[in-house]
């Protein structure tokens, strides 16, 4: 293998293992990587699709083990606060679970608990498959628009540093409004 075809896979594997850290931002650079030509847009939609149905079966198994277990704590969730939050929100039904995609981390919450109440797993993949295709398109996308409209690539890496510091702090902040809106609706739903 030549030294660009190596890059070209651990750009691959990179994308894959980003599924389950922070996907909306490496679908982004993914689409700006198409927009060079570094990689292939299908290669890079199919690879994360992949990630993402592994990530979305994952956080729907730990629900699952979340209802079995015993202990105090499993893996890096504390059961007592989750268990009564899970118990609070248990009309968790199919479209939740399709919209909660396009929610920043309300998915992983989402999944949880719908395994948590016990979702069969062939109605969590009847729903989760379709969102994460849109999901996973509709990122690759908008980084490849965005180094289009902005002609990223040809910018000095400070350029780029400042608008990636830019978006992810547009990113926090919404994910922020939004988790203060349904605290708020949560404290009117239960008469707070």
């Amino acid at each position: 293998m030549n030294f660009s075809e190596v890059h070209r896979i651990l750009t691959y594997v990179a994308i894959f293992l980003g599924m389950f850290i922070e996907g909306e931002l490496i679908l982004i650079f993914a689409g700006i990587l198409v927009r060079s030509g570094t990689i292939d847009f299908l290669d890079s939609v199919f690879i994360a699709l992949a990630g993402v149905i592994i990530h979305d079966v994952l956080f729907w198994f730990i629900g699952m083990k979340l209802l079995q277990t015993e202990k105090k704590k499993f893996l890096f969730f504390n059961l007592e606060k989750i268990k009564s939050v899970l118990d609070k929100i248990n009309k968790i039904n199919y479209f939740h679970v399709f919209v909660s995609k396009f929610g920043f981390s309300i998915n992983r919450f989402v999944l949880i608990a719908s395994g948590y109440f016990k979702m069969p797993f062939k109605k969590l993949v009847k729903y989760t498959i379709p969102a994460d295709f849109v999901w996973t398109v509709f990122f690759v996308s908008l980084g490849y628009m965005f180094a289009e409209g902005t002609a990223i690539l040809k910018m000095d890496l400070k350029i780029f540093a400042v608008f990636v510091t830019i978006f992810l702090v547009v990113v926090i902040f919404v994910e922020n409004w939004i988790q203060k809106i349904i605290k708020k609706q949560s404290k009117i739903n239960n008469g707070f």
